[in-house]
């Protein structure tokens, strides 16, 4: 996949140079790291807090079952010796429940979370992919690369457009 991409890009390259040999718009390329957009725009900090804060109510909603699991456990561990055996079993039942129970809502909660997640995410990168585009069309580009794949040996920094894809993405969200 990593030679591919490789290819592709050289691809790009020798094309763009060879449309500048027969006359047409000089080859300008540039880059951005999507993800240090994703980061540092004011969409993916609250897409990043809103996660934060979602992650927070499950804790403390997960930690009051916590503690009464801790509880029963301890009971058992305690008062064990001393139940006769069908008290103990049933007990025993209750706490295997209990847990299981725990932790399939546990599980249901973090599957939720990465859901959420991946939709705030995928919003922001569409609106940062927009922005790109229209940078892209407005700077006259040949090509815009995505700045963190592992594919590109060398990248000057005067190509570096993740700045400007930044501030549109702030500017176009403080509207």
């Amino acid at each position: 996949m990593k030679k591919m991409g490789f290819w592709t890009f050289c691809g790009v390259v020798i094309l763009a140079w060879t449309a500048g040999a027969w006359g047409a718009d000089p080859l300008k390329i540039g880059y951005v790291d999507m993800q240090r957009a994703l980061n540092q725009c004011t969409a993916g900090r609250e897409a990043k807090k809103i996660i934060t804060g979602e992650v927070e109510k499950v804790h403390k909603s997960l930690e009051g079952r916590k503690k009464e699991l801790d509880r029963l456990r301890e009971d058992l561990e305690k008062r064990g010796a001393v139940m006769n055996e069908t008290l103990r079993r049933e007990k025993e039942k209750e706490y295997q429940a209990k847990l299981r129970d725990m932790q399939r809502t546990q599980r249901d909660f973090e599957e939720d979370i990465r859901r959420r997640d991946r939709e705030l995410t995928d919003k922001v990168l569409r609106d940062l992919a927009r922005i790109v585009e229209k940078i892209g069309e407005e700077g006259k580009y040949s090509v815009i690369l995505e700045g963190n794949q592992p594919t590109i040996v060398y990248i000057s920094k005067g190509l570096d457009l993740t700045e400007e894809v930044i501030n549109r993405a702030n500017a176009a969200k403080s509207k």
